[in-house]
């Protein structure tokens, strides 16, 4: 198995992707790894073959930019994602970038209608996995594709979590016939779909009653951002109510271990980047705020994608 690493791009810089690599490599003899970044730091790490590169891709970058663009880590990797044949990318570089280079180089498989950006959300239920998607590779989508987007997510489900999956359809309500035109055409096609349990709401995605939930890419950005804004708003109400006072203080040393505990709930470390599921190779974009711990999560992702042989049964499928 060959694995690319993007190592520049992250917020938090080569120091995190680097120990996060670290990590992964301790755990995957079995995996030869091609590190993209500057070999003065990666020297470091073992068993791993460096492609020297010392740009990032600028998050605000142009579609034309990047089609010019032979220096930066992400074009670097992508060129040896295809040169050396390897099966997987990580990168926590910028979303867009990472589509637009992975869509021209990669390509997607010849019989889905639409690659689509998916991954596992936080939810109320410890070591529950729940899959969303598409995260906003599609501005927008036609009933077939969100049809396609089950398929692939069912299939993905299976070989990652090797369970079968409930899916849902993302509307403004639980009710048949609820919805757009587009959810409510979507909705008489998955009908007979197996493991299809109906619409779901938006204020019920984090309580993980249902393994998959489907919508077109701008309805499922809107979502997860909502999601991780509501998250990061929730974490600052608790900082600044223990601070508030010296009552406040001691109530926190009290409770501090389960709170934290709590809010690792809605932290996206455990959950091992988006995949750009449709493509012939396995392509994983991981949070562009990951520290160590999130990155090595994102290279498991890739990982298991790979060793379930997941891209070949999707083009089967």
């Amino acid at each position: 198995m060959k694995i690319v690493v993007d190592m520049l791009g992250g917020d938090l810089g080569i120091a995190a992707t680097y120990e996060g690599l670290k990590s992964f490599v301790s755990k995957h003899p079995d995996v030869e790894v091609f590190a993209v970044g500057p070999s003065g730091v990666l020297n470091g790490l073992p068993n791993i073959k460096i492609i020297e590169a010392n740009k990032f891709v600028k998050m605000n970058a142009h579609a034309m930019e990047l089609l010019h663009d032979k220096e930066s880590s992400m074009a670097k990797a992508i060129d040896t994602l295809m040169k050396e044949d390897a099966d997987a990318i990580v990168s926590c570089g910028g979303t867009g970038a990472l589509l637009t280079f992975a869509s021209i180089k990669v390509k997607k498989l010849n019989n889905v209608l639409r690659p689509a950006l998916i991954s596992p959300i936080p939810t109320l239920k410890e070591n529950k996995h729940t899959l969303l998607l598409d995260l906003g590779a599609n501005s927008e989508n036609k009933v077939e594709e969100l049809v396609d987007f089950a398929k692939m997510a069912s299939l993905y489900y299976q070989e990652v979590y090797l369970t079968k999956p409930t899916i849902a359809l993302l509307s403004n309500g639980s009710e048949e016939g609820k919805g757009s035109p587009l959810v409510q055409a979507t909705y008489e096609k998955l009908k007979g779909f197996d493991g299809f349990v109906g619409n779901i709401e938006s204020s019920e995605i984090l309580k993980g009653n249902v393994d998959i939930i489907i919508a077109d890419g701008f309805t499922g950005n809107i979502a997860l951002k909502a999601i991780e804004g509501t998250g990061n708003v929730v974490k600052t109400l608790l900082k600044d109510t223990f601070k508030k006072s010296f009552k406040n203080k001691l109530a926190y040393l009290l409770v501090r271990k389960d709170l934290k505990k709590q809010l690792m709930m809605l932290s996206s470390k455990p959950l091992g980047g988006a995949m750009f599921i449709g493509l012939k190779k396995v392509v994983i974009k991981a949070h562009g705020n990951s520290d160590a711990e999130a990155f090595n999560n994102a290279l498991v992702t890739a990982y298991r994608c790979v060793k379930s042989d997941l891209v070949n049964k999707l083009s089967k499928e």
